[in-house]
C-alpha cells in the first residue's frame, strides 16, 4: 500500500485551552482558517492552512465522548516547522504584534533562517525559509 502523493498532512491534536489557541493561530499568527465546527460542547474543532498541510486543533472532550484509541494527554515533545518566503519580515511583523518568541530569529548552520514561537499548549512551531 502506497500513501496518496498528493495526500494531505495534518498535525492534529487536542486542547483544554481550545478558544485560547484558535486565537493564537488566528488572530496572532494570522494563519488561514479553512473549516470549523461546534457540533456541542465535546465536539469543536478548527483547520488552520499552515503551507501545504493543515493544523487540526479540537477541543478535548469529556470522558463519556472520548474516542478508544486516541492520546487525549498535552502535546509533549512536539514542534512543527512551516517553511515560510520571508522569516525576517515576518519576525518583524509578529515582533511589532508582541509575539513571544522561543528563539529569535538566526541564521542556521544547516542553511535555514529561522525563529520560533510557542502556541499555548506548548508546541513550539519553527518558522523558516531556506538560505541555499
Amino acid at each position: 500500500m502506497e500513501m496518496k502523493s498528493n495526500g494531505a498532512f495534518r498535525l492534529t491534536y487536542f486542547t483544554e485551552k481550545y478558544d485560547q489557541t484558535i486565537a493564537f493561530y488566528k488572530d496572532k499568527l494570522e494563519l488561514e482558517v479553512l473549516h470549523v465546527w461546534d457540533r456541542h460542547e465535546n465536539d469543536k474543532g478548527t483547520l488552520l492552512k499552515a503551507g501545504v498541510g493543515t493544523i487540526e486543533v479540537l477541543l478535548t472532550p469529556i470522558d463519556d465522548y472520548k474516542v478508544k484509541g486516541l492520546d487525549y494527554r498535552k502535546p509533549q515533545g512536539v514542534f512543527a516547522c512551516l517553511q515560510v518566503d520571508s522569516a525576517s519580515e515576518l519576525y518583524e511583523k509578529y515582533k511589532k504584534k508582541n509575539i513571544e518568541f522561543k528563539e529569535d530569529l538566526v541564521d542556521q548552520s544547516w542553511g535555514h533562517r529561522s525563529f520560533s514561537v510557542v502556541d499555548p499548549n506548548g508546541v513550539v512551531l519553527f518558522l523558516f525559509e531556506e538560505l541555499f
